[in-house]
């Protein structure tokens, strides 16, 4: 009898011990990230949806593509709401994060991993693919694009939320203005950024400019043209601050070579639909210009992601 109570004492002891290791292992698995599915949702909505929607029919129905200047379409929505998601994302990423030298190093990483995929994919390595050729002009690489943008926008934006997060409340605010009081460094740090981007883009004079005509489907190719401006806060597309901003420090050569100002009124007469140009279509329709250019890092949609991360 005594040697069954030993065996069912030591029979006891394993389980509880096998129980116990079981659940230190259970402790050890990484646990399974909670996603929103809201936030999927509406993601998947603005890529699958929009985005494909807007590129695929927005040849067709220029009421929904991108706006040739002034206006806003449907597809000036895709950027804005871009960076929405990622300010909603950055915020609710860095929640599982606490040290903050971690938290950092994973912002930058991630970074240079989207600067190095937007230069891949935008920069202009893939030229004559029916022909299998594989190349790039360095001298003529794009180096800003949507990636690019975001990739700037996030490393900004994820720095300032992990140096700004201690300072927040522990306790939600009650009241009208609560996410005011609760966030209150991110809004001033964006109210800032609104305040730089207005001033720099009715302060800077922009003065006359060149460029060499790239089309060689123009009589006028490989010939310089002149854009007259000598002009301050000008917002119509060949004088306004944020070309000048792009072509002193991108360069010239280094911008898109197809802006959807090519479709205005003053280049062709099939506007909104592209066409050919006018026979008195002014010099700067030839022109490149970078939709997703330095100063436009700055404009109110950065300003969006940055107030809601």
């Amino acid at each position: 009898m005594a040697g069954i109570k030993v065996d069912m004492e030591q029979q006891h002891h394993m389980i509880v011990e096998s129980q116990e290791i079981e659940k230190e292992e259970e402790e050890l698995k990484p646990q399974k990230t909670k996603r929103v599915a809201s936030l999927d949702i509406f993601r998947g909505l603005t890529v699958v949806a929009l985005m494909v929607l807007v590129d695929d029919a927005g040849g067709e129905w220029p009421m929904i593509g991108h706006a040739p200047w002034n206006g806003c379409n449907l597809a000036d929505f895709v950027m804005p709401f871009f960076l929405f998601i990622v300010g909603m994302a950055i915020a609710l990423a860095l929640k599982r994060i606490p040290e903050k030298l971690v938290a950092i190093r994973k912002v930058i990483l991630r970074t240079l991993k989207l600067l190095f995929w937007s230069l891949l994919l935008q920069g202009r390595y893939f030229h004559d693919l029916d022909k299998l050729k594989y190349s790039v002009d360095m001298n003529r690489i794009r180096l800003c694009g949507i990636l690019q943008k975001i990739a700037l926008a996030y490393l900004v934006v994820a720095i300032i939320e992990i140096t700004t997060r201690q300072a927040q409340s522990k306790g939600l605010p009650t009241g009208w203005f609560s996410i005011f009081k609760l966030y209150s460094c991110q809004w001033v740090i964006g109210a800032c950024v609104l305040v730089v981007y207005l001033a720099t883009l009715y302060g800077t004079y922009v003065p006359d400019w060149n460029f060499v005509v790239q089309n060689p489907d123009n009589v006028d190719f490989g010939k310089t043209l002149t854009v007259t401006c000598n002009v301050r806060g000008n917002l119509d597309p060949p004088c306004n601050a944020v070309g000048y901003i792009d072509r002193q420090i991108l360069g010239i050569n280094h911008m898109y070579p197809h802006p959807t100002w090519k479709r205005s009124k003053a280049c062709t007469k099939n506007s909104p639909y592209e066409g050919p140009f006018k026979d008195d279509a002014p010099s700067w329709c030839w022109a490149p210009f970078e939709p997703e250019g330095i100063l436009r890092i700055t404009r109110p949609d950065f300003c969006i992601g940055l107030a809601w991360a």
